[in-house]
């Protein structure tokens, strides 16, 4: 009687602690701090189409138009850029014609990310370093004039 006593206690301790281990893993709602990181809330502005010329000797050679997107991971400081987006505009523009003016960006072949490392270290010295979470190409195309 002893041992059949001692063995239903066991069976009690393995399935109670099974079933409390099942209840834990598999059926208990996950509490918020096991969720990870928060995702930020993005939004976004598009500037207006640019237009940029290239000229050599005098004549157009090529035409660009580039679409750029500022995201943001606040809409406060979306609200407090949209205020300053003459500046970004100006500043983007600027950059993209000293850019596209250089005969070493022609023979690497106008790479994207270079052209969008340079336009993001730009608008953040123009608004700031913290108001923007990034800046993106849309569309880069290019018309041949020659």
């Amino acid at each position: 009687m002893k041992k059949l006593l001692i063995v239903f206690v066991l069976l009690l301790l393995l399935g109670g602690s099974g079933g409390a281990a099942a209840w834990w893993f598999y059926f208990r709602a996950p509490d918020a701090e096991d969720a990870g990181p928060a995702i930020p809330q993005l939004s976004q502005i598009e500037l207006e189409t640019i237009p940029i010329t290239v000229v050599r000797n005098g004549k157009p050679i090529y035409q660009f138009f580039f679409r750029i997107v500022l995201m943001f991971d606040d809409p406060l400081k979306m609200r407090q850029v949209q205020y300053s987006l003459p500046i970004v505009y100006d500043a983007v523009t600027t950059e993209l014609h000293h850019l596209m003016g250089r005969k070493q960006l022609e023979q690497s072949g106008f790479e994207e990310p270079l052209i969008r490392q340079r336009l993001d270290k730009v608008v953040k010295a123009r608004i700031g370093e913290d108001k923007i979470y990034k800046l993106s190409i849309r569309a880069m195309e290019r018309m041949d004039l020659k």
